[in-house]
Formats: structure tokens, C-alpha cells, sequence
């Protein structure tokens, strides 16, 4: 049943429209900003400008939170980004699909940020009312049909 529910939240989150990403400046401040996502591969992906502060912030301390924006059904992932240049392929009918946006078109959009899962928090609907949580490999694992 756990991993029925893992894959439950993982859906839901991949289908959302958009989520926060929270990264750490230099300085021990916390960064959140609204983002497009895809998910695939056991991997959530933003595709963001080179300026953003998000990527500086990526360089200097790879620990990221992602969350969905529904506040009574909360998915919290806690993951390790990095900025990867080698998956435009992969992703671009991923993002087209999705929002219509193609990435290889748009040269402000140029930098990809992959973030790997380390642990998945959860409570509302699908966590049978209490907190639940999955760690590594088990929430990487989950492959989504259209994968």
C-alpha cells in the first residue's frame, strides 16, 4: 500500500502545473520561487534562465526543497540538484507537452537543473491522514507510465 500511495504522490506532483523550489544562497538564506517542472526518470526538472538566483545558489549548496502547492495535500521533497547540459533531448517534448514551451527554442531558457529525490514527505489524503515518508531509491525507483 505505500508504494501505491508513493506512486499516488508522485503522479500528482509530475501532472502539477507548478511547484516551489527552495535553494540557499551563500549567506544561509533560504531562495523560493515558483517553477515549471517535469518529472521523469525518478527525477524532477526545472529549466531556468543562467541568471537566476537559483543557480548560483545550486553551485554552493546542491540541497534544494521542492513542494506542491496544495497545502492540505502536501508533497515535500527534499533532493540534491545539479545543472546538467545534456538532456535537452530528453526533456524538450517533455516541456512541450506539458506547457506547450519549446526549450530548445528559447535561448533565455538555457540552463537544467536535474534534482534527485533523497526523501519525499507527505500528509493529507494520501498519507491516510498521518505523515509518511519514502528515502532514496524507493521514490527514484517509481517509474511513471509514460516513461
Amino acid at each position: 500500500m505505500a508504494d501505491l500511495n508513493l506512486r499516488s504522490l508522485i503522479e500528482r506532483f509530475a501532472a502539477s502545473s507548478c511547484s516551489w523550489l527552495s535553494t540557499v544562497r551563500p549567506d544561509g538564506r533560504v531562495h523560493s520561487a515558483p517553477i515549471w517542472h517535469v518529472w521523469t526518470n525518478g527525477r524532477a526538472y526545472v529549466v531556468t534562465t543562467a541568471k537566476a538566483v537559483k543557480v548560483p545558489n545550486i553551485r554552493n549548496n546542491p540541497n534544494v526543497v521542492l513542494t506542491h502547492p496544495d497545502p492540505h495535500k502536501a508533497i515535500i521533497i527534499d533532493g540534491e540538484a545539479s545543472l546538467v547540459q545534456d538532456k535537452t533531448d530528453l526533456l524538450r517534448p517533455l516541456f512541450k507537452a506539458k506547457y506547450d514551451w519549446d526549450i530548445a527554442e528559447d535561448d533565455d531558457y538555457d540552463t537544467i537543473i536535474e534534482i534527485k529525490p533523497v526523501k519525499l514527505l507527505a500528509w493529507g489524503e494520501e498519507g491516510a491522514g498521518y505523515r509518511q515518508r519514502w528515502f532514496g531509491e524507493r521514490i527514484t525507483g517509481i517509474r511513471l507510465f509514460a516513461e
